[in-house]
């Protein structure tokens, strides 16, 4: 039986072993938090490119999106042999609603006979500057985060998987972008889009 003295030790360790732990998360929901409190919103709207799984069966071109001349353009090339024939999807993340949207590609299928390239631009965002910087000029820059779940419990009953998600992040401030499903990956920033009449 235990001593009347030892039991405000008792006491003292359970309350200790309660409270500590939640104190650590207190802090670290606040520590998450603060940079959502104190780093401006993101300015500029980014745009995206991602591979699909969807082949198209009867296309005969490969393209490479790129920016050129502060505009956003695709470069159509035949098909050569053994090559993949994917198309690649663009996405523009709005950075006042924070949502990502399909980007509408018109492109064609197969090039003339002998046309060895061909330069598209991109008719949603003809009207807008892009701007191929790393970073945009309000400091934000794109982000992949990798992400295990759901931890330990999973690891046990085999449920553990591993995924990515794309975000933009600040000084501590982290804006994750929901891509439009199905399938994509390899999703990478094509630009950041400069303001209207910037």
């Amino acid at each position: 039986m235990a001593e009347p003295a030892d039991r405000p030790r008792a006491s003292a360790f359970l309350i200790a072993a309660v409270v500590l732990p939640l104190l650590v998360v207190a802090v670290f929901l606040v520590a998450s938090a603060v940079p959502r409190w104190t780093v401006a919103p993101p300015q500029y709207d980014l745009l995206l490119r991602a591979d699909s799984s969807y082949s198209p069966a009867r296309s005969q071109t490969f393209v490479n999106v790129v920016v050129r001349d502060g505009h956003v353009v695709a470069d159509v090339q035949p098909l050569q042999p053994n090559t993949d024939p994917r198309q690649p999807a663009l996405f523009l993340f709005d950075h006042r609603t924070l949502s990502v949207t399909a980007v509408r590609l018109e492109l064609p299928s197969r090039l003339d006979d002998g046309e060895a390239s061909r330069t598209i631009p991109i008719a949603q965002l003809a009207q807008r500057r892009v701007l191929d910087a790393a970073s945009a000029p309000d400091g934000y820059a794109f982000d992949t985060r990798y992400q295990r779940g759901p931890g330990l419990v999973g690891d046990i009953f085999g449920m553990n998987r591993y995924g990515s998600r794309v975000a933009i992040a600040k000084g501590g401030r982290v804006v994750p972008m929901s891509i439009p499903e199905p399938d994509r990956y390899s999703i990478q920033p094509v630009g950041w889009l400069a303001a209207e009449g910037e």
